[in-house]
């Protein structure tokens, strides 16, 4: 009875150290997970088994890499960590994929047939939704265009066939520029605010811009208007 005492007294004490060491490896675990990304990605083309897959920093002019991983039946994964919240682009061997947010937690980046997507955290899920957005508002402008061709095609004269697709044309930039003025409102103080205005602008100078997105850009802070990503809009202090 004795003996049976005391192995039941050993096996319980066993059992609270096994516990006690599972809680300490969650806490350890998860407070690590706080300070770091990880990224898990599906391929949906088989071709792409075998080739490098990284990220490459956008927010410095060093285009540092800063993770690197292996696309293997059709997945892959990529982990860093978070010193600084930055905007990265995804590569499969020397391809462009899509940029993505290293935000702490767990990001999720799916390649398909009709494009790349990544969602999974906040910044992530907002950067996420205005690359979908930007798709269908090229498509659309690409839709635009060429029912313009269509018209000249059928005869019409050009300064007839421009008035006809104005009104369209019009309507998609006030409706894209209404969601880019909210989306980077609400994130002037992240990494996802100036990328995305950046992105938009692409190519165009502060004098080339549309009032709603001259105004966007006067109201936001100093830190926003020093992003490399809006530098090449030449927002200068006097443009205030």
């Amino acid at each position: 009875m004795l003996n049976n005492s005391y192995a039941i007294k050993r096996i319980a004490m066993f059992r609270f150290l096994v516990l006690s060491f599972s809680v300490l490896f969650l806490l350890l675990n998860s407070s690590c997970g706080r300070n770091g990304y990880t990224l898990n990605g599906s391929v949906a083309h088989s071709f792409f088994n075998g080739d490098s897959v990284y990220a490459v920093s956008l927010s410095s002019d060093s285009f540092a890499v800063v993770s690197k991983g292996v696309i293997e039946r059709g997945a892959f994964f990529l982990s860093g960590n978070t010193d600084s919240i930055i905007i990265a682009s995804l590569y499969i061997s020397q391809r462009p994929i899509v940029p993505f947010v290293t935000e702490a937690g767990d990001i999720i980046v799916s390649i398909g047939e009709d494009g790349a997507r990544v969602k999974g955290t906040p910044l992530n899920d907002a950067l996420g939704n205005y690359l979908a957005v930007k798709d269908s508002f090229d498509m659309l402008m690409t839709d635009i265009l060429r029912n313009e061709a269509r018209l000249l095609m059928e005869g019409v004269p050009a300064n007839e066939a421009r008035k006809l697709v104005e009104q369209d044309f019009v309507l998609a930039l006030d409706y894209v520029e209404t969601y880019i003025d909210s989306l980077v409102r609400a994130h002037y103080n992240d990494a996802v605010g100036p990328f995305v205005l950046g992105l938009y602008c692409n190519g165009m100078n502060y004098g080339m811009l549309r009032p709603k997105i001259q105004t966007l850009i006067n109201d936001a802070p100093e830190s926003f208007r020093n992003s490399r990503f809006t530098e090449s809009l030449r927002m200068l202090k006097n443009d205030r």
